[in-house]
């Protein structure tokens, strides 16, 4: 069980390491991401929120400030998701968060960007 969880967490690095890197030309292993201001205090708030157990407020807040048309916001959405996915799976469960529900966050929003393609790619032993 401790392998399989280890195993969704790097793959879930992996696949916002892999879409910041073609998207933005940044990779998050080697350096820090800078945020646009218009997102940085959009980001700073979620991740507090994560932070203090919020999770499902912070995950719906960033839900609602998607916008298809703004990759700014995709970028944002990839920092949230690999944000969460640091969190150890024992801070996840002791806020009704699932180490799964990152994941399916993280495919929800690579999906709605049209990324669905390499999210399969990296997913596809989880199916």
């Amino acid at each position: 069980m401790f392998e399989e969880k280890d195993y969704i967490l790097r793959m879930i690095h992996e696949i916002v390491r892999t879409l910041l890197k073609l998207i933005f030309n940044v990779d998050i292993d080697k350096e820090d991401v800078a945020i646009d201001q218009e997102n940085a205090e959009l980001y700073k708030r979620l991740t507090m929120m994560i932070d203090d157990g919020d999770i499902n407020d912070a995950e719906n807040i960033l839900t609602d400030h998607l916008d298809v048309r703004n990759m700014k916001k995709f970028q944002l959405a990839l920092m949230f998701y690999d944000y969460l996915n640091k969190k150890d799976t024992e801070f996840l469960c002791e806020h009704d968060f699932s180490r799964e529900e990152v994941s399916d966050g993280l495919k929800y929003v690579v999906d709605l960007y049209g990324y669905g393609a390499i999210n399969d790619v990296f997913l596809e032993d989880l199916k």
